[in-house]
């Protein structure tokens, strides 16, 4: 067996303790690299000098005792496993010792423990480090869009906030919304693939048309803010957004495709427009809208007779009660498959809303419409009771059994009689528990986590499973993993697409994967879409994918057809 090397600083008045100790060391296996000093200074020099792996510090010395040597070793390094061996120290000054940060205390008649504790803390801080680089990633993942590199809306909203609060009415800026047109009808017709590659373009461009001294975030899909200081004149404000739209008139080519992208720009100014955060937005994106009603390549600004989004938005909210009640919603349904044994395991529900006038409406319109108006709770409770009396059917058709997943909004959750709704959805529909997984966000953790864990315990006592979806770009505690009773972790999408070799999400991927398993959670991703994304996952472990990949969500019609196919596969 090869000899590990260990880098030791001795903090040791004693040559021959320090002989003894380095004998059980190397006894034990370990190549032993050390330094021996015994005053403040030396100690501090020695700190500077290399890294080390362990400090192992004797308790009373003529210059220096443990309790000093620790403070002095936490001012200078984190994660440095500190262990008091002495032969004279009584044990309530031990205790202390350890209730200030040394990991273990070894009397010196006792070596044969050394040597233990520290491959223990050896292993200990490298699953430290692991963790310490993970919170860093999902930290950088909270604040920054993975795909563009620019802040996110939350890191946005915390820079205004900043700006606002510190109390700079003297020192105005401008709130600028860009907003990509018919940008939806290129992923519809050429894929999300292009349509991120043109997202990361556009992103370089607005880069160019703000200059350096400003905030540039993506805030969704396809739009941007920012935010432009020392800017009030309207004047100014038209140059910035005559830029922007001669960056972008150009023609962007995508694998082949030739594509022409314009923007609508609207703009607002502090303190004139609003002088919090949910003013300035909500009067930007007025002045955005009023820009979108010109069309084209068009720029307003906020001005006070502008109507609100929220007064548009009241005939879309009518629509929504209609469709309620004149049946408009309906499900499709994407497969979700067993990476191991290259099988389908399960299928999530995903609302539409088919309008008769306009077709098919997205998601990302009429779903915050929907969690705004409360609309939500009882088209959720349609959902869950359509989706449990499909997956019933196709049992009752002879398709071998796969578990349903039904996304719950934090909305739904706080509904009293949620765990009572699911309860009747079963007994309604005669679907076993074990076939049905709610999907809830990381964010329902953020406030009362004992009534959450308290809800969570109801509904797995019913059988049924729970996932954590989008995981890592919500709440992300760590510590609430471990409390709540749940199944499942729900790679987000945004860090799937980022899973290639050498890219910025491999490592957050694989975090979350481990994370996963070390807490005996199945692990699934989302939005798996190119076979180098499926490998890379396939290699690291990952339990299950969905995504286009495999196929986009479809008509129920379409699944059965899927399944008749997958049924057929297994018999062959």
């Amino acid at each position: 067996m090869p000899r590990k090397n260990l880098h030791v600083l001795m903090i040791e008045d004693s040559d021959d303790d320090s002989l003894l100790i380095r004998h059980a060391l190397q006894e034990a296996g370990f190549e032993v690299v050390h330094d021996r000093v015994d005053t403040e200074a030396a100690l501090a020099a020695a700190l500077k000098g290399r890294p080390w792996d362990v400090v192992i510090c004797d308790h009373n010395m003529p210059e220096l005792d443990s309790t000093t040597a620790l403070c002095i070793v936490k001012e200078a390094t984190e994660n440095l496993p500190f262990i008091v061996v002495s032969g004279s120290m009584p044990d309530d000054q031990a205790i202390e010792s350890m209730r200030a940060g040394a990991r273990d205390f070894i009397r010196k008649d006792n070596l044969s423990r050394l040597a233990p504790a520290i491959e223990r803390e050896l292993e200990e801080t490298s699953v430290r480090k692991d963790l310490k680089l993970t919170r860093q990633h999902l930290e950088q993942a909270m604040h920054f869009d993975s795909l563009t590199g620019l802040p996110n809306r939350e890191h946005l909203i915390g820079y205004l906030s900043m700006m606002i609060s510190e109390g700079r009415d003297e020192f105005p800026f401008a709130v600028f919304m860009v907003d990509l047109n018919r940008f939806r009808k290129i992923t519809r017709s050429l894929g999300i693939e292009i349509g991120n590659k043109v997202l990361i373009e556009v992103a370089e461009s607005l880069r160019g048309a703000f200059g350096d001294l400003i905030l540039l975030a993506r805030c969704n899909a396809d739009r941007f803010i920012a935010i432009v200081e020392s800017l009030e004149s309207e004047a100014q404000a038209g140059e910035i957004a005559a830029n922007i739209h001669a960056s972008l008139n150009r023609v962007l080519v995508a694998e082949g495709h030739e594509l022409f992208v314009t923007a609508s720009v609207g703009a607002c100014f502090y303190p004139r427009d609003g002088n919090d955060v949910e003013a300035l937005l909500k009067n930007v994106e007025s002045a955005l809208y009023a820009a979108k009603l010109v069309g084209g390549s068009s720029f307003k600004v906020y001005q006070d007779a502008m109507e609100s989004r929220e007064t548009v938005g009241l005939a879309m909210e009518s629509a929504l009660y209609r469709a309620l009640k004149n049946g408009e919603f309906l499900l499709h349904y994407q497969p979700q498959f067993d990476l191991s044994e290259s099988r389908l395991i399960g299928v999530e529900a995903l609302v539409r809303w088919k309008q008769p006038e306009s077709g098919l409406i997205s998601p990302g319109i009429f779903i915050p419409l929907l969690e705004e108006t409360g609309l939500i709770v009882p088209v959720g409770e349609w959902i869950l009771k359509s989706a449990c009396a499909q997956n019933k059917r196709w049992q009752d058709e002879g398709f071998p059994p796969v578990r349903i997943a039904v996304n719950l909004s934090s909305i739904q959750f706080q509904q009293a009689d949620l765990v009572q709704t699911v309860r009747n959805a079963l007994q309604e529909t005669g679907m076993a528990p074990e076939y049905l997984e709610l999907e809830i966000t990381e964010n329902i953790a953020v406030h009362n986590e004992e009534a959450v864990i308290g809800i969570l315990n109801e509904l797995r006592a019913l059988g049924i499973h729970i996932a954590i979806d989008d995981f890592g770009v919500g709440y992300s505690s760590l510590s609430y993993l471990k409390r709540f009773p749940i199944d499942k972790l729900k790679i987000d999408q945004s860090f799937v697409r980022d899973c290639n070799d050498g890219a910025h999400g491999d490592g957050i991927v694989r975090a979350i994967i481990g994370m996963g398993h070390s807490l005996k959670l199945k692990v699934i991703a989302e939005g798996v879409e190119t076979w180098e994304q499926l490998d890379f996952l396939q290699r690291n472990g990952c339990d299950e994918v969905q995504g286009y990949f495999f196929g986009k969500p479809m008509p129920a019609e379409e699944f059965s057809s899927l399944m008749r196919r997958e049924s057929m596969e297994t018999l062959l």
